[in-house]
């Protein structure tokens, strides 16, 4: 069992601790972070310019396949070398902050380093933000044990290190945090929020002095503004948004089963999916290469050109199905940015249906871009905080908040409505190689105490066996808990709980 960390007394001296073990794990996943987005750019580049030369050169497609599939062959040993590589690499992270997960570090960190440079530079639709904050969390797990921490300690660490990937990735550090706090660690822990906070602006800082200023979707212009009287619409799209991601979700969870049963018919373990997906990326390279990839350089171009809502919509179409050809595959890759990308063309179809009839004007269609990408998102992963912050952050206007909260709070209402499941904690129930632990691991975790116990003796809680309140901190000053010490609303408790029984626990006092 754990000892009582130092943190039981939140001193100015434990503040500092925090920042400075921020700092160093903003430094190191910055700098792998940003050396991973940086590698994945140059590649990708040289990789679009071989299609666009096969557009008047076919012959060219042989080479580019039979390269893609030696590209795809590399990454599926990889991926069968660690499973923990595959996919989008959030639930993984959640994973283990529940002690569900106890992933190698190291093996973790360079392989999906290479795999996922590999991956998402051949083409695919996937995204690096995924990839970047498993990239980070794992940094921060390899600084913990350098430092020989404590498991919670460990926990705050690899928190920390996602938020400070996707911080890099996106140029996010806000919603980096809030990320974390939303849908990683779910609980707003002085401990974590400090050190991701200066985890995730350290890494920003890293990122901004390798890829410059410029927010990494800007649009370049101001976004409009629709009078009160139009705010309907927003109600509208949210409502278009909210449907639209509750059946993005259905079919990407399920979309698996078209490999297996390829599998099946071609005799191919899972772990080589990734060969069979190059069959299905070729062509779409070959007749619209400005659609693969994350996506990032589609967003930006949607305001520029006038595209038909017919085109919106084709796009759209073939978007949706090859994320799930790309995703389904295990490549290593994340959805987090091919999401924003299917909700900036929803964006751009619903802004063009209404230009069509007249209610809007060509200008407004950045602003329903933004729109898109903030309610899609925030419904699917049913973060609306994160998915609100991290599209201002990427465009770059702050101006717009009153109308990304309206279309983000509808679609997660809706979302919610239909009983649609945070995509990550789904994408986590269904990876095939967790399974419930058997061995007692006790470790300490810091829980709030709310409004659910909140003037309730420790005695009169229903906890699981084996779970032990042993501290409470009220005003800044620990005490010892007994069972007759009253739960007071805000305070901070710390908890002695077996590893797999932390989101049960956390549960029932939450």
């Amino acid at each position: 069992m754990e000892n009582h960390p130092r943190e039981f007394r939140f001193t100015a001296s434990s503040i500092m601790g925090f920042v400075w073990r921020g700092a160093i794990i903003g430094i190191v996943s910055g700098t792998v972070v940003s050396l991973f987005r940086w590698s994945i750019e140059k590649l990708f580049g040289r990789v679009l310019s071989f299609y666009h030369a096969a557009q008047t050169n076919p012959k060219l497609l042989i080479p580019i396949t039979l390269v893609s599939l030696l590209v795809a062959g590399l990454i599926s040993l990889l991926v069968k070398s660690d499973p923990d590589i595959k996919g989008s690499g959030i639930p993984h992270v959640e994973g283990e902050l529940k002690g569900l997960l106890h992933p190698e570090w190291w093996s973790v960190l360079w392989k999906k380093f290479v795999a996922g440079i590999l991956a998402i530079s051949m083409g695919f639709m996937l995204g690096r933000e995924g990839p970047s904050i498993q990239l980070g969390a794992m940094s921060a797990k390899g600084i913990a044990k350098l430092l020989k921490s404590s498991r919670m300690e460990s926990r705050a660490f690899i928190a920390s290190g996602a938020a400070a990937g996707l911080s890099a990735a996106f140029n996010a550090p806000i919603a980096g945090l809030l990320f974390v706090v939303e849908e990683v660690y779910h609980h707003f822990s002085r401990m974590v929020w400090v050190t991701a906070l200066v985890a995730s602006l350290v890494a920003n800082f890293i990122s901004l002095n390798i890829f410059g200023l410029t927010p990494v979707l800007s649009m370049n212009r101001n976004l409009p503004f629709l009078s009160l009287k139009q705010y309907w619409i927003f109600i509208v799209m949210g409502l278009f948004l909210g449907l639209m991601g509750y059946g993005y979700e259905k079919v990407i969870l399920n979309f698996h089963r078209f490999y297996d049963f390829l599998g099946k018919i071609l005799h191919l373990p899972s772990y080589t999916y990734g060969v069979l997906a190059v069959f299905f990326i070729v062509p779409i390279g070959y007749f619209y290469p400005n659609l693969l990839g994350g996506g990032n350089e589609l967003i930006i171009s949607l305001p520029q050109g006038n595209m038909l809502l017919a085109t919106a919509c084709l796009y759209f179409l073939i978007r949706f199905v090859w994320s799930m050809l790309s995703y389904s595959s295990g490549l290593p890759g994340g959805i987090f940015l091919p999401i924003l990308t299917l909700g900036a063309l929803l964006g751009m179809i619903f802004g063009l249906s209404l230009r069509n009839l007249d209610l809007v004007s060509t200008s407004s269609l950045s602003l329903f871009i933004v729109l898109g990408m903030a309610g899609y998102f925030g419904a699917i992963s049913k973060a609306p905080l994160t998915a609100m912050i991290l599209v201002t952050e990427m465009v770059g206007d702050l101006k717009q908040l009153m109308a990304i909260g309206v279309v983000t709070l509808v679609a997660y209402i809706v979302m919610d409505l239909l009983k649609g499941e945070p995509i990550y904690e789904a994408m986590l129930a269904k990876l095939s190689f967790v399974k419930p632990s058997h061995v007692a691991e006790p470790t300490l975790i810091e829980v709030t105490v709310s409004d659910k116990i909140a003037g309730k003796k420790v005695r009169d809680l229903t906890l699981p066996k084996n779970v032990l309140i042993t501290t409470q901190i009220h005003h800044k000053e620990s005490e010892v808990v007994s069972g007759n010490t009253i739960l007071n609303a805000g305070d901070t408790i710390f908890v002695v709980v077996n590893e797999p029984e932390i989101t049960k626990v956390k549960e029932l006092l939450m």
